[in-house]
């Protein structure tokens, strides 16, 4: 596949920098900053619920992960 260039900001590209693994290229951070598709997906998930029920949610879906017994 060919390569494409991209200009970005310094702070981008420092950014960027801050975020590489070892020798990992910039193509490869950009590749697993990406992963998740949609970056926004899911924002405002949560927002008809309280707080508490939020804690509860998570309480519960981690007991499952851990099989912690309530």
């Amino acid at each position: 596949m060919p390569d494409k260039t991209i200009r970005v900001s310094e702070e981008t590209w420092r950014r960027l920098r801050a975020r590489k693994r070892g020798e990992e290229s910039f193509d490869a951070v950009i590749e697993r900053e990406l992963e998740d598709g949609d970056p926004l997906a899911g924002f405002g998930e949560w927002s008809d619920t309280t707080i508490d029920d939020a804690v509860r949610e998570v309480k519960s879906e981690l007991d499952e992960d851990f099989e912690v017994d309530p």
